[in-house]
């Protein structure tokens, strides 16, 4: 009997080690972030620091977020010159061609200057993926050559999607440029920017920073 009392325990055991038995679950693995719950690390050669979420900023050790205290939330997106300086460009350059490609994102990130963005067929339609790199924090707006075409700003190290802080018309200053796309960018801040898809081969597109 001493035998069938020993199994039994040791059926008993096996069960509740199956079903987990009295043990607490695991605790979730932190997330290593330091910048979080209010943003989130870019951790680079030069580097890591913190990019804050909007209302936030960087401690003074640079690897944490606290409260801004100067924030003040806006109203709306201000569009500056709603264009005209954008336009001057259209007419005067610098002028850069860029072509999309599936092995690279080419920049589109060189100050004032007005880019023809040749796109590349996807299923019929056309598309392209770019690089832009902020050089500053503030508003910044892509201004494009018609409103027809879909435009996704993506922040590239977290693959987060930058919602526009607004769109507009441009002001009658050119025929070159008939749209606006406002976004509150963070200096230093790699961006990818895909244009389409559309059924226009090619764009013509100025991005700048609102001073």
């Amino acid at each position: 009997m001493r035998w069938k009392l020993r199994a039994l325990l040791a059926t008993l055991a096996l069960a509740a080690s199956a079903c987990g038995g009295d043990d607490p679950p695991p605790e979730p693995e932190p997330s290593g972030d330091p910048c979080e719950p209010h943003g989130h690390i870019h951790r680079e050669p030069e580097g890591d620091w913190c990019h804050c979420n909007k209302g936030y900023l960087a401690a003074q050790d640079g690897l944490s977020c606290v409260a801004d205290p100067n924030y003040v939330p806006s109203e709306g997106f201000d569009f500056g010159d709603d264009g005209e300086h954008a336009c001057w460009h259209v007419e005067s350059g610098p002028f850069v061609t860029v072509t999309a490609s599936t092995t690279r994102d080419p920049r589109v990130d060189d100050f004032h200057t007005y880019y023809t963005v040749k796109l590349r067929e996807v299923d019929g339609q056309y598309t392209g993926t770019f690089s832009y790199k902020a050089f500053a924090s503030g508003n910044f707006v892509v201004y494009l050559s018609t409103p027809d075409v879909p435009v996704t700003l993506v922040e590239t190290a977290v693959q987060k999607t930058v919602t526009p802080a607004g769109t507009k018309a441009t002001g009658d200053f050119c025929s070159g440029l008939k749209h606006m796309v406002g976004y509150e960018l963070t200096d230093r801040v790699q961006y990818t920017l895909t244009l389409g898809p559309t059924s226009l081969t090619e764009l013509g597109m100025v991005i700048e920073h609102l001073q």
